[in-house]
């Protein structure tokens, strides 16, 4: 079916089942191949209740998926996405900024021009390039390269490694497992277990960083 032409922001909402929502250059209407479309707006809704869901938007759309149980994958450069699942992994390829919840599963994220927030019960998060990001997982590791912004990395169970490209603060915890912070060349850090009053005057960051049950690294490259 196709719909509202140019939309300022895409809802898909599913009970089960996968979702796929792919951003093409040049398209200017929204095609899905399911689903009952309410456009408000400009805004458009997509419902569906179970089986496979391929949305079809333009290029630069704000994206937000609702599912209870199913993978949701979103392909191609979006603007804002938002994503919140009951269980089932998450990818998210490009996109403006990156809002991304499941109870069970991984979050994988390729670039994010701005924040990126992921939050997960199990499972990995990665990020491959962002302007700063807050991740929180009860078990799983969490990777993040090529991050230009402050980072705040929380898990119970799992390694955390950071790769940031200047000297941006860090928070990151864990209860048991390793963490890593790779810092670029001439990059100064403070490095301390609990947040500091204050940055010393010879500082370029402060990292805070705390393992309960594992090793603690912060070097530059």
């Amino acid at each position: 079916m196709v719909a509202v032409t140019n939309p300022t922001r895409v809802r898909v909402s599913t009970g089960s089942g996968r979702v796929e929502v792919v951003a093409e250059p040049g398209r200017h209407e929204v095609w899905a191949s399911t689903g009952d479309v309410d456009d408000v707006d400009g805004q458009l809704t997509i419902s569906a209740g179970s089986g496979r869901v391929r949305v079809l938007v333009p290029e630069g759309t704000d994206v937000v998926v609702g599912t209870t149980s199913g993978r949701v994958a979103i392909r191609g450069r979006v603007g804002d996405a938002s994503v919140l699942a009951t269980s089932g992994a998450i990818t998210i390829d490009d996109a403006a900024s990156v809002d991304a919840r499941t109870r069970s599963g991984k979050i994988i994220v390729g670039r994010v021009a701005g924040v990126c927030r992921a939050s997960t019960g199990s499972g990995k998060v990665q990020i491959d390039a962002c302007t700063g990001a807050q991740i929180t997982v009860s078990s799983g590791r969490v990777i993040v390269h090529g991050v230009d912004g402050p980072v705040e990395a929380h898990t119970t169970s799992g390694r955390i490694d950071l790769e940031l490209l200047a000297a941006h603060d860090v928070h990151a915890e864990t209860v048991s497992g390793r963490i890593a912070v790779s810092l670029p060349s001439g990059v100064r850090a403070h490095v301390v277990e609990s947040s500091a009053l204050e940055r010393p005057p010879d500082a370029d960051c402060v990292v805070v960083a705390r393992s309960t049950s594992g090793r603690v690294s912060v070097t530059n490259r």
